[in-house]
């Protein structure tokens, strides 16, 4: 009988599978004048209560480094960067940061944040001036040569041959070439149908990806630096899109609705929702910001997701998330 027992459990194992436990973790949301930290696992079961909240008013963007064990904060007037490593289920200690002040009479209200492998990318749009701090301590900036680039671009950093090259995303044009010298090389730049450009990040394949809009669509692009960039129309609601996106568990465009496009392209999703922020967790879920409401899908078990496994409400609006994980 037991005997007997024991062959149904592992026959039932075998044909429904076992759950992993879930990967200690702490998503972080910055908005409303702070960054609150949450147990990944609380807000995949509904829970909304922060195990931590940093005051950081005026905050611009935030990043995680899983290398360098650090979360980047932007300010309008500085970078700076926390130590990771105390951090657990919960608590986030706030320990005394690294900062690196931007150059005097710089504003970088509107402003968001890019890590690469050697170097951080500050990019202030409105004060059209972009900056590369050495990570992990920061210290002294190099600025950015932007000439012939227009207001509108959007930038990322692009390694080539151990070199972090500056990338762009224009009306009409995707490119990348070095980051203080416009004239220089390696460079190369390729046409694109007029679009309005809102985002551009590097994937960890090597590739970058970039969406925009035109009046009646939303796209995303791929490139691999060399031949003509793919182009695929996303279905979202018309206007800004952006990207999160994570090596091995997948990449997500949002703005007016989402769209999975990895593991499994879902189509587009919710296009009467508007989110600010989202972030693809190593624990293969998505969480997406919509107004106060923090939507998670599992897209392991999900991966063409209809319905959030969870919506907590956290009282404020995120404008970035970054996901990190704990002992």
């Amino acid at each position: 009988m037991r005997k007997s027992l024991f062959l149904l459990a592992l026959f039932l194992s075998a044909c429904t599978g076992s759950q992993e436990p879930p990967l200690p973790a702490l998503v972080a949301a910055g908005g409303g004048d702070a960054v609150r930290f949450y147990r990944a696992a609380d807000l995949q079961s509904g829970g909304s209560t922060p195990v931590e909240t940093w005051s950081a008013p005026t905050l611009q963007d935030l990043a995680y480094s899983n290398a360098f064990q650090r979360l980047f904060l932007l300010f309008p007037d500085r970078l700076e960067a926390y130590p990771t490593a105390g951090f657990t289920e919960s608590a986030a200690p706030q320990a005394p940061p690294t900062a690196a002040p931007l150059p005097t009479g710089v504003d970088c209200t509107g402003g968001y944040l890019r890590l690469g492998a050697n170097q951080a990318l500050v990019h202030c749009p409105n004060a059209r001036r972009a900056f590369l701090f050495p990570l992990p301590d920061l210290g002294s900036p190099t600025e950015a040569d932007l000439t012939g680039l227009p207001s509108g671009v959007r930038l990322a950093l692009f390694p080539q041959g151990g070199v972090d090259l500056l990338a762009y995303l224009a009306e009409n044009a995707l490119g990348y070439r070095p980051a203080t010298d416009p004239t220089g090389t390696p460079s190369q730049e390729v046409s694109l149908p007029s679009l309005t450009p809102t985002e551009l990040r590097l994937d960890p394949g090597g590739r970058l990806l970039g969406t925009g809009y035109t009046t009646t669509d939303t796209l995303f692009l791929a490139w691999n630096g060399a031949q003509n960039p793919s182009s695929q129309s996303l279905g979202l609601y018309v206007g800004p899109v952006r990207l999160a996106l994570d090596p091995a568990q997948g990449l997500v465009a949002f703005g007016g609705g989402f769209r999975v496009l990895a593991p499994r392209d879902s189509g587009a999703r919710n296009t009467y929702a508007a989110y600010t922020a989202a972030s693809v967790g190593q624990d293969g879920y998505l969480y997406l910001a919509r107004g106060g409401v923090l939507e998670v899908y599992d897209l392991q078990q999900n991966p063409l997701p209809s319905y959030p496994q969870a919506s907590p409400s956290l009282g404020f609006s995120p404008q970035a998330l970054a996901f990190i994980p704990v002992e």
